[in-house]
């Protein structure tokens, strides 16, 4: 058998055309024979018809001599003579004709020599007188030669019709051997046909359908076909290139479905498993994970992104180890996880949770060391009802329920898990909110401008810090604390930015003899031409750089960030001061310190909220300012709240004191005002 499908029908072509180039050259040649018989058969009927004529002639004959031989009357004995004359004249004229078509019909008569004593027979019947009958002895021989005359004509004639059969049989035979061959030349055109038909739709045909079909298949990124081989070699090869383009692409959607670090899912193999789950999953009930790895930046900063890369796969192995094989552990990128596992009737998606974040404080080996870390989740369950909906219905809205959940963990202290509320979904509708009003509150002229005083403690020079409030007609006095990161998540926080320094610098105009701390965001750092626009700012107001503190917080990553470094640099070479924001809400302070020389720091809250109790938190607190102070940086205490710390954090040695005991931030107008009284206070004292 051919396997090759190129071959098998070009044979079969060259089959067909060889039997219908036969079948023309039979036909030809049968055309010529059946041509031939055909002549010959028409000679034959010509030959038939004279032969006719001449025994016809031969009757006319015989009929007058016999009318002469015994007449009855003389007239009629006168018109025998001229039929007898004419009948003669007609025999010979036959004669001719059949000699001339071919001597040996004439020579198969046995008594031809009758015809030639014809003339003689005619002169006989002729001599005789008109009326009168012949004698016993001419009339005898008269009638003797008629009857040799007539039996030469039947046996002429039997010899003509012999021949005329012969050649009809011969055409007929011509006429049967030309259909036996055309039918049978088409017979075999015909069993080719059928035999290359059968092929096509038993063996062609079918590899073709099923090659279309792992196409088509293919083509909608079903991967998992059979691509089945085939007998016919063309097919064959085009098999083993597709099942070699499955394999690659195989490979590639492994690579695009994976975390090449961890070897774990990546986030977009999780959401095409919450779209399974959600489609044909036989569990009634799943519960839907996110974490989030804290504070993991500065696991990198101490120890290395090797030694980070190595941690977040162990992380990865021992969530699979603590939920169990039926878990679907994903690696969204950086420190993020997602978790996808159905529960069980008397499993609770909270405990679950609960236990994965308590396995994550158990240390990690990494040969060299061990690190401790610690998670923070948020979950979400979804449940299918009786009707067979889910709730919630898509992957979209688990994913946002579950992160909402998470950024619930990660601002109520972290190392937690959260399940996700209704109040949730509600919050993040404000923030949202929050995000597309906050465009329009600059036009509304809903911002403005509150300034918190900042007491030195040897008494000057008198300084306030500007900070921005937001009254939303909706949801009232919205805090810092909710529109700032709104604003950072919509892009509006270089206007933002902006307008405040703008808006402080301007009042800022009005009071000559106070300093100001100012906010910075690490995105105006990072904005292009961010120093010629503020110093072109205060040069309009007329303000002197060196009257302003430039803030700034750890999360700006200094040590990692050459834009904001340089960026500093040139404000402080303009004259501002720069301060370093919140001071001890995060360990990597101590990298910022060594990185940048800060001219201030100002210490958070949190150090100074136990002080008077905790001997712990006042050896903190101690520590921290005699280091701030050792690198020659001033010390603010923010948060001193009651009068009870002033004291303490004064022989701390802070340079700098805020908080709500010597006052809450006041409106622009009132500032000038307050600091009339704090000096006649101070004089008074």
């Amino acid at each position: 058998m051919v396997h090759s499908f190129e071959r098998r029908i070009t044979g079969a072509l060259l089959l067909i055309l060889i039997s219908m180039i036969s079948l023309q050259i039979v036909s030809q040649q049968r055309a010529v024979d059946l041509r031939s018989a055909s002549a010959s058969y028409r000679e034959s009927v010509a030959q038939a018809d004279h032969v006719r004529q001449l025994g016809d002639a031969v009757t006319q004959f015989r009929l007058a001599g016999a009318a002469l031989v015994q007449p009855r009357s003389e007239a009629e004995a006168i018109l025998k003579r001229d039929q007898l004359t004419d009948a003669a004249i007609a025999i010979a004229n036959g004669l001719n004709d059949i000699r001339a078509e071919g001597d040996p019909f004439y020579r198969a008569a046995s008594n031809q020599p009758v015809f030639g004593q014809l003339e003689a027979a005619v002169s006989t019947l002729l001599e005789g007188a008109p009326g009168k009958a012949f004698g016993p002895h001419r009339r005898t021989a008269m009638e003797r030669f008629h009857v040799r005359l007539a039996r030469a004509v039947s046996e002429i004639e039997a010899a003509v019709n012999a021949r005329r059969d012969r050649n009809f049989a011969s055409l007929d035979r011509a006429v049967d051997s030309w259909n036996m061959m055309v039918g049978l030349a088409g017979l075999c055109i015909i069993i080719l046909a059928a035999g290359i038909c059968f092929d096509l739709m038993r063996n062609v045909l079918p590899a073709l359908r099923r090659m279309h079909d792992a196409l088509r298949r293919l083509a909608a990124g079903d991967l998992e076909v059979a691509i089945e081989r085939s007998p016919l070699r063309e097919i064959s090869e085009l098999s083993d290139a597709l099942e070699t383009f499955r394999q690659n692409a195989h490979a590639v959607q492994s690579l695009a479905y994976t975390d090449p670090a961890t070897g774990l899912p990546n986030r977009r193999a999780f959401v095409d498993k919450l779209v399974k789950m959600l489609g044909s999953s036989p569990a009634d009930r799943f519960v839907v994970m996110l974490g989030d790895v804290d504070r993991f930046k500065y696991v990198n900063d101490d120890y290395g992104h090797p030694a980070g890369d190595r941690l977040i796969s162990l992380i990865g192995e021992r969530m699979t180890q603590v939920l169990g094989p039926n878990a679907f552990v994903a690696r969204l990128g950086g420190d993020e996880f997602a978790v996808c596992r159905a529960l069980g009737e008397a499993e609770n998606a909270a405990t679950l949770a609960s236990d994965l974040v308590a396995a994550m404080r158990l240390p990690f080996s990494l040969g060299c060391c061990q690190i401790a870390i610690t998670l923070s989740l948020g979950h979400v369950a979804a449940e299918r009802d009786a009707a067979g909906h889910w709730s919630p219905a898509t992957e979209n809205e688990l994913l946002l329920r579950a992160d909402l959940a998470l950024y619930a963990s990660k601002h109520t202290g972290r190392n937690r898990a959260t399940a996700f509320g209704s109040e949730l979904l509600v919050e993040h509708e404000i923030e949202r909110a929050l995000e597309r009003d906050l465009g329009e509150a600059f036009e509304r002229e809903e911002l403005r401008m509150v300034y918190q005083p900042i007491h030195a403690v040897n008494g000057s020079p008198d300084e306030v810090e500007a900070l921005v409030r937001w009254n939303h007609p909706r949801h009232g006095d919205v805090p810092p604390s909710r529109f700032i990161p709104a604003a950072e998540r919509s892009g509006l926080m270089v206007p933002l930015g902006r307008w405040i320094y703008e808006r402080a610098l301007s009042d800022l105009r009005q009071w000559p003899d106070l300093e100001l701390s100012i906010n910075l965001s690490p995105l105006q750092l990072q904005q292009e031409g961010f120093v010629a626009a503020f110093l072109s700012c205060c040069a309009r107001n007329g303000i002197d750089p060196h009257r302003l503190y430039l803030e700034v917080t750890e999360s700006v990553s200094i040590e990692r960030n050459q834009r904001a470094v340089i960026t500093l640099e040139l404000l402080r070479q303009a004259g501002c001061k720069i301060a370093l924001d919140d001071f001890g809400t995060g360990y990597s302070s101590l990298c910022l310190l060594r990185t940048f020389q800060f001219d201030r720091l100002k210490l958070d809250r949190e150090l100074i909220g136990n002080l008077e109790s905790d001997p712990t938190s006042r050896a903190v607190f101690d520590a921290a300012v005699t280091m701030a102070l050792r690198i020659g940086a001033e010390v603010v205490a923010e948060g001193v709240s009651e009068l009870s710390l002033v004291e303490p954090v004064r022989l701390a040695g802070c340079t700098h004191l805020q908080g709500y005991h010597y006052s809450r931030p006041v409106e622009a107008s009132e500032v000038t005002l307050y600091y009339a009284r704090a000096k006649a206070e101070r004089a008074a004292a």
